[in-house]
């Protein structure tokens, strides 16, 4: 039988002496030639060294996790004094274990390291190692707007218009007032996953959700270059009403105190049943003539831009302020509605003109996203 090489588990033929290490190097760097695939490696590397002595699939493997794991190419047997220890954890003698691994995640991509190490019989931070050598990172899925079939043309046009409008007019993207309406209560989006504390021992955290004694608050904002407008408390039932005398009376003020001027403005907002109103559009009309962007009705004024219907990740206010306030808004458990108040307020002091022009040029993206996208979902993709 022939002599075999000792070291850190490995179990490679030596009649001719240990593999050098350029020989070593020649592996690794053809297993990254080929997309990480040990057997496709094995094949070039005979391709490429005829008459010399050929590694097998399982020897690349082996070479690799030692580089991996402390840096080190050559098994333990063969090393000088002070090279480090060399090793395989669970006794993967000829990397079995791996690939017992890698099988499970390909059979099942949603399977779990806790699920592959007790089916597999591994321990948990072996499963963990094998998968970030291989490059397997556990992706999320996202949560997107549900679409009809008639939205995808139509937010590809809107996506179209406006990109034809910027490239245009320099101005045009920094004189849209972006608006929405978000409520807040007092047991939103606690996010416990991304909210602890280290300590020594279990502090046993606890936060108290589902309140007999509720509140709630809603809120109109606007963005419009590189200022905020607002936060303007609306009721939580909005009506048309009440929305035109917004319109009417309050936002120019708002305008005019931010130094805003209003026959410059583009107007935008969403297909609200309150912004849809004929009363509304005809009020659009009159104080934004051939400056507001919404979603036509039946019957009703047009439009300067139709807004695409079931685009929050068009809108600033969606794919950018309401994540960002909410997520310092629910931080911790909120105790009074005053607290709620005062939150909204400090979370909606945070956000910098810096950030909000980074937020129009990931809206210029967007739209590009999209079209590319032929008017699908794009939050997956950014």
């Amino acid at each position: 039988m022939a002599d075999r090489e000792r070291g850190g588990g490995n179990l490679e033929p030596v009649q001719r002496g240990p593999y050098t290490c350029r020989e070593y190097m020649n592996m690794v760097l053809l297993y990254g030639r080929c997309n990480y695939n040990a057997a496709e490696a094995a094949r070039e590397y005979a391709r490429l060294f005829r008459g010399q002595r050929l590694p097998s699939r399982n020897v690349i493997i082996q070479v690799v996790n030692r580089g991996m794991e402390d840096g080190n190419l050559m098994p333990l047997l063969h090393r000088g004094i002070g090279h480090g220890a060399a090793g395989r954890p669970e006794n993967d003698r000829n990397g079995q274990n791996e690939e017992r691994v890698l099988n499970a995640v390909e059979v099942d991509p949603g399977t779990s390291i806790r699920r592959i190490s007790r089916e597999q019989n591994l321990s948990y931070n072996f499963v963990q190692k094998v998968l970030k050598r291989n490059h397997l990172h556990a992706y999320h899925y996202r949560k997107v707007q549900a679409l009809k079939p008639e939205d995808y043309l139509l937010r590809v046009r809107f996506c179209e218009i406006m990109l034809d409008r910027i490239t245009e007019d320099d101005t045009f993207l920094g004189r849209i007032l972006f608006s929405d309406e978000s409520t807040f209560g007092r047991d939103d989006t606690f996010n416990v996953h991304n909210v602890h504390q280290y300590g020594i021992v279990n502090p046993h955290l606890i936060v108290q959700n589902k309140h007999q004694t509720r509140f709630m608050t809603n809120k109109w904002m606007g963005i419009i270059g590189d200022t905020i407008i607002g936060p303007i408390d609306f009721p939580v039932r909005l009506r048309g009403r009440r929305y035109r005398r917004f319109l009417d009376d309050e936002l120019p003020e708002h305008l005019r105190r931010n130094f805003i001027e209003e026959n410059e403005v583009i107007f935008q907002h969403d297909g609200a049943t309150p912004h849809t109103a004929h009363a509304t559009t005809e009020l659009l009309n009159r104080r934004y003539p051939q400056r507001w962007i919404g979603v036509p009705r039946r019957n009703g004024h047009v439009p300067f831009i139709s807004w695409p219907a079931r685009s929050p990740d068009l809108n600033p206010l969606d794919f950018f302020y309401w994540g960002a306030i909410k997520g310092k808004i629910y931080i911790s458990e909120l105790r009074s509605e005053q607290d709620l108040e005062n939150r909204i307020t400090q979370a909606a002091a945070t956000i910098t003109e810096e950030m909000l022009y980074y937020v129009r040029e990931n809206f210029v993206k967007r739209l590009r996203k999209c079209i590319e996208q032929e008017g699908g979902h794009l939050e997956q993709l950014m």
